[in-house]
């Protein structure tokens, strides 16, 4: 069995020290290598806080060392609500991607990109709420944009959290293609290098129609503050699950 390529994602900023150092050098440290990815949040334009992404205080530390950002949409409490709940919040998140980065900028790095919705179980996922909330993304990130950007559903959720998958699965039968999976399942408690992958750890039980991209395997490294590690899937093509993903622009700190 393979190992996959080290990721990152955590509720707080890329540049805050851990023993004097920017969080992403820690991570690279521990890895060996500089994570490919790492995950942030998008909520809304509107939403403060250091939990979600600020570009400002972020891109550049990320660009400098080649990281690409993976966005999560973060509204956890919300994704058992109905088809509006979903659309509403989709609508929301798509404009927060967009305005954060800029429509002409995601269309130099290609114009499409993934977005993961975060379902920590929580509750779990209702197949109206994702319904509403993936094909919004779609529909409205295109019609933001102009039709120069397109932000792809995904959903992140624990291995185990079987009322999630079907979610996912009934919305595929009723015609909503997700563009992948990001599966949890903590084989670390902490700090821990990449394992193998192996499917029957990381896949869920519930046949999904879409790809597995990515395995949380370890979470609160140096803590609650601190991040979580994820490797990407060894099967499949890197750059296909980068390219989904967005390289920050150049953003000197005044």
């Amino acid at each position: 069995m393979a190992i996959g390529s080290p990721g990152a994602d955590s509720s707080n900023l890329v540049t805050r020290l851990i023993g004097g150092k920017p969080m992403v050098d820690v991570a690279a440290e521990l890895l060996g290598q500089m994570p490919v990815l790492w995950g942030r949040y998008f909520t809304s334009v509107a939403t403060s806080g250091l939990v979600e992404y600020r570009a400002r205080r972020e891109n550049q530390a990320l660009r400098d060392r080649n990281i690409r950002v993976l966005p999560i949409a973060r509204q956890t409490k919300h994704v058992d609500g109905t088809q509006a709940d979903g659309s509403a919040d989709a609508q929301l998140n798509a404009e927060d991607l967009i305005k954060t980065f800029g429509v002409s900028y995601l269309q130099s790095q290609g114009g499409r990109f993934i977005m993961f919705l975060d379902v920590e179980g929580t509750p779990s996922l209702s197949t109206d709420y994702y319904l509403g909330w993936a094909r919004t993304l779609v529909d409205h990130s295109q019609s933001f944009s102009d039709g120069s950007v397109t932000i792809f559903p995904g959903v992140y959720a624990t291995q185990g959290d079987d009322t999630t998958w079907r979610a996912v699965a009934e919305a595929g039968q009723r015609g909503v293609q997700s563009q992948g999976a990001w599966v949890a399942r903590w084989r670390v408690r902490g700090c821990g290098l990449p394992l193998e992958w192996d499917p029957h750890i990381v896949l869920p039980r519930v046949k999904i129609p879409c790809e597995v991209l990515l395995w949380q395997y370890a979470d609160e490294c140096h803590g609650g503050d601190g991040f979580d590690i994820n490797e990407t899937n060894p099967n499949i093509d890197l750059e296909g699950i980068l390219s989904q993903c967005v390289l920050p622009p150049d953003t000197p700190v005044a």
